[in-house]
């Protein structure tokens, strides 16, 4: 068996896993689940750790994984640090296995051409926001191109959105129906397009109810960063200090950001939902935790990367069509952080 100058390393970073894993599995040990073997060995065999004849890999991998998919993803980790991205990924990741085919992850910054064995790539899936030179580069290799909460005009590809507008549309006219009147979307319009389609579908709830006479009390636009509870802290503070109307309800822009504007309400003694009602997006586990529990926006994360799948593989029987966008929608989950204003 020749070996090319491959780590270990470099495998598990792309297989998702250890380098104590990858180590068992080449090395034979026990311990490994044979699902995750087999996807070791799939990556080794893609990244020309190892050289074997075709018989050889059909052995030892147990499937012929001779076709196989590319995810790319914003950054190393990415798959980990998100339950978000994680269940996409995980979606994506069953719906391969259930084809029979491999799967090979990398980040961004990864060089494909000499890295990674193309023939039999049935194409590649970009998972959250990819760099526009990266998705123009992706082109090259003349495979369709699946982008999961992302788009990018300068290339043929189709996307799966969540319907980020509809959720947060539906979610804002329940609070009007509860008698809001006084009501903030909070996130960073910038940071992606789903922010920016639930901050549209806010928006215009508002307008169809009349109140959105002054455009600039309608939004807390704060980047989505570390620093964001610090600079939340400050808005809030400087509203009580300049005695202007304080809101509500905040519509936030994801589950994460309404669990930090919640808790900054209980540093300033505002109790929720009785003086304010604050609403999420994403139904992540946070927010079950949250005090009191988080009203929010479910969406079936598993489903964005299966459908992706299932979409990637039609586009390669008709490459000729023209790209389409999907767009599946959420489902409200009215928890206690929402009550009638007082």
């Amino acid at each position: 068996m020749s070996r090319k100058k491959i780590t270990m390393q470099q495998i598990a970073n792309t297989a998702g896993v250890s380098k104590y894993v990858v180590s068992k599995t080449l090395n034979g040990k026990s311990g490994v689940s044979e699902k995750t073997r087999e996807k070791i060995l799939f990556v080794a065999q893609q990244l020309g750790y190892f050289k074997q004849t075709e018989q050889q890999k059909q052995d030892e991998v147990g499937k012929d994984y001779s076709a196989f998919v590319i995810v790319v993803i914003p950054e190393r980790g990415y798959q980990h640090e998100s339950q978000y991205w994680g269940s996409i990924i995980e979606g994506l990741s069953e719906e391969v296995s259930e084809r029979q085919c491999g799967l090979v992850i990398i980040n961004q910054d990864q060089k494909i051409e000499g890295m990674i064995q193309t023939k039999g790539l049935l194409g590649i899936i970009g998972v959250g926001r990819i760099s526009s030179e990266k998705l123009v580069d992706l082109q090259q290799f003349n495979v369709p191109i699946v982008l999961i909460d992302h788009e990018e005009p300068l290339i043929k590809a189709d996307a799966i959105f969540t319907d980020n507008y509809d959720g947060i549309y539906k979610m804002t006219s329940h609070l009007l129906t509860l008698g809001h009147e006084k009501l903030v979307f909070v996130g960073d319009t910038s940071f992606s397009k789903s922010f920016f389609d639930r901050w549209l579908g806010f928006r215009s709830a508002i307008e169809k109810a009349n109140l959105a006479e002054n455009s600039e009390d309608l939004k807390v636009e704060i980047p989505y960063e570390t620093s964001f509870s610090n600079k939340f802290e400050k808005w809030v503070q400087e509203r009580i200090d300049g005695d202007r109307i304080f809101p509500t309800a905040f519509v936030c822009a994801n589950d994460d950001i309404a669990s930090k504007v919640m808790k900054t309400l209980h540093q300033f003694s505002f109790r929720v939902p009785e003086d304010c009602s604050v609403t999420g997006f994403d139904n992540l586990d946070i927010s079950l935790y949250t005090n009191p529990p988080l009203a929010t926006v479910h969406l079936l994360r598993e489903l964005l990367g299966k459908r992706a799948v299932s979409k990637l593989i039609w586009r390669k029987n008709h490459m000729p069509y023209p790209a389409e966008k999907i767009v599946i929608q959420g489902e409200l989950m009215i928890r206690a952080s929402v009550s009638a204003p007082k």
